[in-house]
């Protein structure tokens, strides 16, 4: 096996500029593979932390406008939208259920060492722990702050060098139109750039968040405006997500008289059926890079089959001095591995510097898995093992006789 490695390698050497020609077959085809999968793999996992910052255990009860374009102030309205009393009706309703968690946002001018629009959030101290945030100075309001409309409020972590530069975020003051609020920590968030088609996703890095309390009686409102935007329900098992959802759905339907001024949304689901879209694109995306990996392929066939031809009389001579079948044939597939190999490490290489020009030019989250590179790689080495085994097999049934008469 040693010798016919070191023969397949030789002739390999031999004939430079074609190996390299047959090669980049292979190599554009596995760099194809790892880039479309690695762009296929970093939405996916883009899109999965966005929704599951939403909380995979959490249903999210969403505020929507009755069908019809009916007037706010419309007499006939049998509900004024989500409120309080909505929040402490599922609060201890059932032990399926862990928090509730309510919250209001409204547009307001935030003033700190620059003046800008933000999304003022009006909650409770639950919040971080019922959405997982990561505080990441200082500390959330609490429960005690809410009840005594303290003028505190937590900043998100996108509006920090805005608004106070490069001195301490925690301590200082803010402005909230014309009232002041005392910032006690800074909070993580996510940085979606658009709403989803479900409307649950949002940047929130850019938010402040100040207690519900505070929010709802500073801040001037007409009297049928609804109180609340979303209310958020954490499961205490997620084995119950499914149930608490359609116990929440009854109570609100109830409370509101059954108009439709609400949505139930399971987060969960919406995960799921990401995951399903994702893998369907995956599989799309590197079975269209595979092809390009099949045209290398026969390209290595071709070439091969061409050799065959060129170097028959060495063929004949090999066998007229006693080398066997086998060793053509390991000689001859040994050639086309090394060339599928070589073209499978440049294409690897090739695919990770794709991945990133194109994360780096398009702002597209790329990531180069492990599981790509051994895809990519192992198809490209059976690529061309089964592909050059056909001109191997045809160099090996060549007759010596006749090979010493070809000219």
């Amino acid at each position: 096996m040693r010798f016919a490695l070191q023969q397949g390698l030789a002739g390999l050497r031999d004939h430079r500029v074609r190996t390299v020609l047959t090669a980049l077959g292979v190599v554009f085809g596995v760099a194809a593979v790892i880039a479309m999968l690695s762009i296929s793999e970093g939405a996916r996992r883009e899109a999965l932390a966005q929704f599951e910052s939403l909380g995979a255990d959490n249903v999210i009860v969403m505020h929507q406008d009755p069908p019809g374009g009916r007037d706010n102030d419309d007499a006939g309205r049998r509900s004024l939208g989500l409120g309080r009393g909505d929040v402490a009706a599922l609060d201890g309703l059932t032990p399926a259920i862990a928090a509730v968690v309510p919250l209001t946002m409204t547009e307001r001018d935030v003033t700190g060492r620059e003046r800008l629009t933000a999304t003022v959030v009006g909650t409770t101290a639950d919040l971080p722990a019922v959405r997982r945030d990561r505080l990441l100075d200082g500390r959330f309001f609490t429960a005690a702050e809410d009840s005594a409309l303290a003028r505190v409020c937590v900043v998100g972590a996108g509006l920090v060098r805005e608004l106070f530069g490069i001195d301490e975020a925690v301590g200082s003051f803010l402005k909230l139109d014309r009232e002041w609020y005392e910032v006690v920590g800074v909070i993580g968030g996510s940085a979606a750039a658009e709403n989803d088609e479900e409307g649950l996703l949002r940047a929130t890095a850019r938010d402040v968040y100040i207690p519900l309390s505070c929010a709802l009686l500073r801040t001037e409102r007409k009297v049928w405006e609804r109180e609340l935007d979303r209310v958020i329900v954490r499961a205490a098992d997620l084995d119950q997500l499914d149930a608490v959802a359609e116990l929440v759905g009854r109570v609100l339907d109830r409370r509101h008289h059954g108009e439709p001024d609400h949505e139930v949304v399971v987060p969960l689901e919406l995960i799921q059926r990401r995951q399903a879209t994702q893998r369907i694109f995956s599989l799309v995306m590197g079975a269209i890079a595979g092809i390009s990996l099949l045209v290398g392929g026969i390209g290595i066939m071709n070439i091969m089959l061409a050799s065959v031809l060129e170097r028959t009389r060495e063929i004949g001579v090999r066998l007229a001095c006693g080398a066997t079948r086998r060793d053509i044939l390991a000689q001859f597939l040994v050639e086309a591995a090394a060339v599928s190999f070589a073209g499978g490490i440049a294409g690897v290489v090739v695919g990770a510097v794709l991945a990133w020009a194109i994360a780096a030019a398009a702002g597209w989250t790329t990531v180069v898995s492990v599981w790509a590179v051994v895809l990519a790689f192992g198809v490209s080495a059976a690529v061309g093992v089964t592909f050059g085994y056909v001109p191997a097999r045809r160099a090996a049934s060549l007759h010596p006789i006749e090979c010493l008469r070809y000219e």
